[in-house]
């Protein structure tokens, strides 16, 4: 069975569950608080991937990390998991549950990358304009793409808007050209 097979029949399982409980909140946070510790937290990632830690001795380490963090059913999955010896595969696992769970609330991401930082105020205008244009919950994410020059590009899901002044350019190129 392939890595992400893995991930997503374990991710489809614990969303179920979820569901069915009615801790598909919390149970969210678990994950996204898994997937910061894994990001920032230096020896989790290797100690989920060791062949040399024995899944015992994984499992103890994970409790005892997030047992102050993390919902009774996220707890549970954690042992399940590291059980089941699949405890390398749980960030895709974390990462196939928040898209679920997107999908079942009805959120949008959207990512502007911009040439300069965008304070809060325009973040909270440009999601607030997003949110009405696609009837749906935005998820913002920005970056900062100094190479852009000025203005921004928008993208949602397979959606793009380029209003950027290195793609204006690009495109005065482009009709020059022809």
């Amino acid at each position: 069975m392939s890595v992400g097979q893995v991930a997503v029949r374990y991710a489809k399982a614990l969303f179920q569950s979820s569901r069915d409980q009615n801790v598909l909140d919390a149970v969210r946070e678990d994950m996204e608080f898994l997937l910061e510790a894994v990001e920032q937290v230096h020896g989790i990632l290797q100690l989920l991937e060791s062949p040399i830690v024995d899944s015992a001795r994984k499992s103890t380490v994970l409790i005892e990390v997030f047992k102050s963090h993390m919902s009774p059913l996220g707890l549970d999955f954690l042992r399940l998991v590291t059980a089941k010896k699949r405890e390398e595969y749980l960030p895709g696992m974390a990462h196939y549950f928040i898209q679920l769970y997107k999908k079942e609330k009805g959120i949008m991401v959207a990512t502007i990358s911009s040439a300069v930082d965008l304070d809060k105020k325009n973040s909270d205008e440009i999601r607030q304009m997003v949110k009405t244009a696609f009837k749906s919950e935005i998820e913002l994410n920005k970056e900062v793409k100094e190479d852009l020059i000025g203005g921004f590009v928008l993208r949602v899901e397979d959606k793009q808007l380029d209003a950027s002044v290195k793609g204006k350019l690009a495109h005065i190129k482009k009709e020059l050209q022809s």
